[in-house]
């Protein structure tokens, strides 16, 4: 059998004017547990959610979580998915990219620290079938209004309701 004489064109790595060119290996994607995909989720929902109702856009997230945008994405399409986070796609410098936008605010404890049936009298006796009801009740509802309007505002909530 005649052997084939190998040539540089046949070499896995190529001569290049006197340098050896070696062939670029494919990067490997970071195996993350559960754990560590839970912790950068709710990381990356923390961050969108301290830029506001503004949004923030994803490259910016990625780069403060040293991030590659393959994992960013991921964990943005996830937010999405949960109902967290909206994305709008968005052309910035010259380069596509996403806004990402919060579409639900975790709860302020103090709100509902401030919450009139906290002090309430008649908490204990209050059901929504009962003699005593939210539906009837004369502090809950301007409670409620001036939470609504403080939030729209960005003021302050009320103080605690008084004791009854």
């Amino acid at each position: 059998m005649k052997q084939k004489k190998q040539t540089a064109k046949d070499s896995p790595k190529r001569q290049t004017r006197g340098r050896q060119k070696k062939e670029a290996e494919p990067e490997k994607p970071v195996e993350r547990t559960e754990e560590e995909l839970v912790d950068l989720t709710s990381r990356v929902y923390k961050l969108v959610v301290e830029r506001g109702r503004d949004g923030v856009l994803q490259s910016e997230i990625w780069k403060e979580l040293g991030l590659t945008s393959r994992d960013g994405s991921r964990l943005a399409i996830r937010l999405e998915r949960r109902g967290l986070i909206g994305r709008v796609k968005v052309l910035e410098d010259g380069r596509w990219t996403y806004k990402l936008t919060p579409l639900r605010f975790p709860t302020d404890m103090a709100s509902i620290e401030k919450a009139p049936c906290i002090v309430c009298q008649y908490e204990p006796k209050c059901s929504v079938e009962g003699e005593v009801s939210p539906y009837i009740c004369p502090w809950i509802g301007p409670w409620v209004i001036q939470e609504a309007m403080a939030s729209r505002t960005g003021a302050p909530s009320a103080e605690p309701a008084p004791a009854r």
